[in-house]
């Protein structure tokens, strides 16, 4: 479904961010991509998203290359939410306009099922007519996470969406993203620095290292195994955290 291909990019001044990046990510899977801060990850997402250029390489979506002419499309099929859930937010719309807003250019859902929707998410209805403001930080990522599939994308790219909340909360919205997999059979790229969060979610995981991926691990009997010495020094020192 998702395919990155030889993807580089310096910033102005001449440092290298990204280096030769290869991920695919196939149609239903969720796929974990893991690294230190300052590795390059989110700057991958935003390319992956066209927010960002690359000075060299392409991204293919369902085999074809994004375009600029077809990037509509492209955000009809493809989300991102990232981990700073309040800047997504206009402070001065309720919750119900925030809602709206995706689907005056992706009519997916109709607007009378706002209710239906906000129950998967496990949010009350009277959370329509509450301001950014009047909501926790879960509840405001459940906002976001509604406003993304409220246009029902085939590719769901999360960035580092659950490390500012607290551990019930990060579980919470974990579950949430399984079963919008399993239902809907919604790829995702599940973007984070959490060992527990990437091991319960994902079957597969790229590890990046100064704009590199060094290794790519499958899960076998819930366990990862690792080709790269890097990737399990740095698995090793996050489940001592």
């Amino acid at each position: 479904m998702l395919r990155v291909e030889n993807i580089s990019k310096s910033f102005r001044a001449g440092q290298q961010v990204l280096a030769n990046i290869n991920l695919a990510v196939a149609e239903g899977e969720i796929v974990g991509l893991v690294g230190e801060s300052g590795s390059g990850k989110s700057t991958l997402a935003k390319v992956i998203m066209q927010l960002e250029s690359a000075d060299k390489g392409a991204v293919f979506f369902q085999n074809q290359q994004i375009a600029k002419k077809q990037r509509n499309t492209f955000y009809e099929n493809c989300q991102i939410i990232f981990q700073n859930a309040s800047n997504a937010l206009n402070p001065m719309w309720t919750v119900k306009e925030l809602l709206r807003e995706p689907l005056q250019h992706h009519a997916k859902v109709p607007v009378t099922q706002f209710e239906r929707m906000l129950e998967m998410v496990k949010l009350p209805n009277d959370i329509l007519h509450a301001l950014p403001s009047e909501l926790s930080g879960g509840e405001k990522q459940r906002i976001n996470l509604l406003r993304s599939i409220l246009v029902e994308p085939k590719l769901l790219v999360c960035d580092e969406i659950v490390s500012s909340l607290d551990r019930l909360i990060q579980r919470e919205i974990i579950d949430l993203l399984l079963a919008l997999n399993k239902e809907r059979n919604m790829a995702i790229l599940f973007i984070s620095h959490d060992l527990k969060a990437v091991s319960y979610l994902c079957q597969r995981i790229y590890v990046m290292k100064a704009g590199k991926i060094v290794d790519e691990c499958h899960k076998e009997q819930n366990t990862f195994h690792f080709t790269d010495n890097y990737a399990q020094k740095l698995f090793q020192a996050m489940e001592m955290h």
